[in-house]
C-alpha cells in the first residue's frame, strides 16, 4: 500500500499544485497589501472550478478505496507505550514570597507570557519532514551541513525548541515507502521532541469522512500511541469540518476554498477565522476553523520573500494586541533540492531575529496550542491561600475536568502583589519562575488518560446504498433516528422524501437512479444520529457510488 502524497513528479498533481499555489500567493499578496476583497472572491471561485475539474483525478500515489461500505481496515498491534508522565489529578504549587501584600495570580493568554507566535504546518508527512525540517529545527546535519537548531526561552531561563505541525496520512506507506515519506521510527522521534501531527485523513481523501478520519486515528495510534486532535482537511474536500467537529476535533486548519467550510462560512453561520492567524484573546476555542496561508512548496528565493512578508504581516498586524498566532503551511521543502534546506533555515532564522520578536514569539505546534487553551479552560482552582506569617502562597489546581486526550498540561501564570523567592510544585514534572516578572511555568505531561481510538463508540455508518428504480435504500450498521431528507443528495436527481426506521431507510427520488449517479449525505444539513444516543451523529458521505439493481 503506497503512501498517499502529492507526487512532485506527476504532471497532473504538479499542475493542480501550481494552480493552488498561484491563487494562494495572489490571495496572500492581496491580504498583506490590504487590497479589495473582490479579487479574493474571484480567486476562490477559480479555485473551486479547479477542484470540480479535478475531483476524480487521483493526485496522490495511492487513491482511496471507493467502496461505500464502511469496513474497519485498521487492526490493533502492540507497540511500546510512551511514558505516561505525571498522572496525578492535583497540582500543588507552593510559592515563597517576600514583600507580599494580598498576592494574586492569573493564567497567561499564551504560554510563557509570550505576546505573539507562529503555528507552522507541513502537509503529507514526506521524508523531508524529518531529513530537512526536523533536523534544521532540532539541530542536525542536512546534506553534509550542520545546523544549530532553534529555541526560545520560557521567560524564566529554560530553552524551548521550535515546534512544527505535520499533517499526515498515516497509512502503511510509512512502512513500505520510506524513501519518499517519513518512517514510523522518524515519526516517533519527532513526537518525542514535541512536534505535532495533524489528521490529514487516511488516504488523502475518501468519500466516507468518518472512515477517513477514524482509520487515520487508529493507524497513527497503532504505530505511535499518539492521539491526533487537530485536522488539516486534504485538498478542498468537503465533510471534514462538520464531521471533525462532531468527532471531537476543535481545531481545523485549511485554506477553506469552497466547499470545505460545510456551511460554516454561510451568512448567519460564520465561524471562520480568516486572516491566517488566531487571535488568542478573542478566539472561540470550541471551534477553531482557521485559514492558513500557503508559503509555497519550492522554497526558492522568490517564495522566501513571500514567506518573510507573511511573518511581517503577523508580527506587525494592527490587531497584534489580540496576541496573534500566525497559521501557514507548505508541502515543501522537498528532499530533491539541496538549496531548499538553506532557504528554509533562512526563513526560520528570520522569525527568530525579527525586530518585533526579541524572544516574545511562541513557535508552537497545533497540539501544544490546543492543549494549552484546553487545559486552561477546564482547570479548576481548588484553593489559593496566602499565609502572611510564613510568606507562603499556596495554590491547588484540579485537572479532573481536563479532556483526557490533552497530554501536554503545561500552564503559565503570573503572580502579583509581592516578589517570588522560590517555587515548588507537586503533581508536575518541572517548574520554572522569574522573580522579576512574577512568571511561573508549570510543566506537566499526562498520557495515562488518552482514549484508545480502537475502543471508542462510533456513530452509525452506512453499510450499503442500493437503488431500484426511483427508490434508494440506505442500510446502516446501527439503528438510526432522523427526519430531514435535505441531508441527502443524489447527483443528477432530486430527493422527494425520506422514510424508514432502525437500520433501513429509503429515499424516494424524482427519476430512476443510474450507475453514474453518486450519493451524498451532509452532516450539517441532515439530522441522522444513533437512536437513543443523540451525540453520535452520522458523518458526511461525499460522492459515494450507488449499487443499481
Amino acid at each position: 500500500m503506497e503512501a498517499c502524497i502529492l507526487n512532485p513528479f506527476s504532471s497532473i498533481s504538479l499542475s493542480l499544485q501550481e494552480a493552488f499555489l498561484f491563487f494562494d500567493e495572489l490571495q496572500l499578496s492581496l491580504s498583506i497589501q490590504k487590497k479589495s476583497n473582490m479579487l479574493n472572491i474571484i480567486t476562490r471561485a477559480v479555485k473551486y472550478i479547479v477542484v470540480l475539474v479535478s475531483s476524480h483525478i487521483p493526485y496522490c500515489n495511492q487513491p482511496a478505496p471507493s467502496a461505500t461500505i464502511a469496513i474497519d481496515t485498521v487492526s490493533a498491534i502492540t507497540v511500546p507505550k510512551l511514558d505516561p508522565g505525571d498522572t496525578s489529578r492535583f497540582v500543588n504549587i507552593e510559592i515563597d514570597m517576600q514583600k507580599a501584600q494580598h498576592p494574586s495570580f492569573a493564567f497567561t493568554d499564551l504560554p510563557y507570557d509570550k505576546t505573539k507566535g507562529m503555528m507552522l504546518m507541513k502537509d503529507d508527512a514526506l521524508r523531508s519532514d524529518y531529513t530537512f525540517v526536523f533536523k534544521i529545527l532540532s539541530g542536525g546535519t542536512v546534506n553534509g551541513k550542520r545546523y544549530p537548531g532553534f529555541t526560545f526561552t520560557d521567560g524564566a531561563g529554560k530553552e524551548i525548541g521550535y515546534k512544527y505541525s505535520f499533517a499526515i496520512n498515516p497509512n502503511e506507506g510509512h512502512t513500505t515507502d520510506i524513501n519518499n515519506v517519513s518512517s514510523w521510527a522518524q515519526i516517533n522521534e519527532m513526537i518525542a521532541k514535541g512536534h505535532g501531527f495533524m489528521n490529514h485523513s487516511f488516504f488523502h481523501g475518501g468519500t466516507d469522512k468518518l472512515k477517513a478520519i477514524k482509520d487515520a486515528e487508529k493507524n497513527m495510534w497503532r504505530h505511535t500511541h499518539y492521539r491526533m486532535t487537530e485536522i488539516a482537511p486534504p485538498g478542498n474536500d468537503e465533510g471534514y469540518v462538520e464531521s471533525g467537529l462532531a468527532l471531537g476535533y476543535h481545531m481545523i486548519a485549511s485554506e477553506f476554498g469552497e466547499p470545505v467550510p460545510d456551511g460554516n462560512n454561510s451568512p448567519g453561520n460564520e465561524n471562520m477565522s480568516w486572516g491566517s492567524y488566531i487571535p488568542m484573546t478573542t478566539q472561540n476555542f470550541k471551534k477553531v476553523l482557521i485559514s492558513r496561508t500557503n508559503l509555497g512548496d519550492q522554497w526558492n528565493r522568490e517564495e522566501l520573500k513571500n514567506a518573510k512578508d507573511f511573518i511581517d504581516y503577523v508580527f506587525t498586524n494592527p490587531n497584534k494586541d489580540k496576541k496573534l498566532i500566525g497559521a501557514a503551511f507548505s508541502h515543501g521543502p522537498f528532499g530533491d533540492k539541496k538549496e531548499q534546506a538553506d532557504v528554509f533555515f533562512e526563513f526560520i532564522n528570520y522569525i527568530k531575529n525579527h525586530p518585533e520578536n526579541h524572544d516574545s514569539a511562541w513557535i508552537t505546534s497545533s497540539k501544544d496550542l490546543m492543549d494549552y487553551v484546553g487545559t486552561k479552560a477546564e482547570i479548576v482552582i481548588a484553593s489559593q491561600h496566602y499565609d502572611a506569617k510564613t510568606g507562603k502562597f499556596k495554590i491547588v489546581l484540579d485537572m479532573k475536568k481536563v479532556n483526557p486526550n490533552i497530554t501536554n498540561r503545561n500552564l503559565s501564570l503570573k503572580v502579583q502583589g509581592g516578589e517570588i523567592v522560590g517555587v515548588k510544585a507537586q503533581g508536575a514534572k518541572e517548574v520554572t519562575f522569574n522573580s522579576k516578572t512574577g512568571l511561573i511555568n508549570i510543566y506537566k505531561t499526562d498520557r495515562s488518560k488518552v482514549v484508545d481510538p480502537f475502543k471508542e463508540a462510533l456513530p452509525p455508518q452506512i453499510v450499503s446504498t442500493t437503488a431500484s428504480g426511483k427508490t434508494l435504500t440506505i442500510t446502516y450498521d446501527k439503528p438510526v433516528a432522523q427526519s430531514k431528507a435535505e441531508g441527502y443528495e443524489v447527483t443528477e436527481n432530486k430527493v422527494l422524501g425520506l422514510k424508514g426506521n432502525g437500520k433501513i431507510w429509503q429515499l424516494t427520488l424524482e427519476r430512476p437512479v443510474t450507475k453514474s449517479q453518486l450519493f451524498y449525505y451532509r452532516i450539517q444539513r441532515g439530522d441522522a444520529r444513533q437512536a437513543n444516543q443523540s451525540t453520535l451523529r452520522v458523518c458526511t458521505y461525499a460522492g459515494s457510488p450507488i449499487k443499481v439493481i
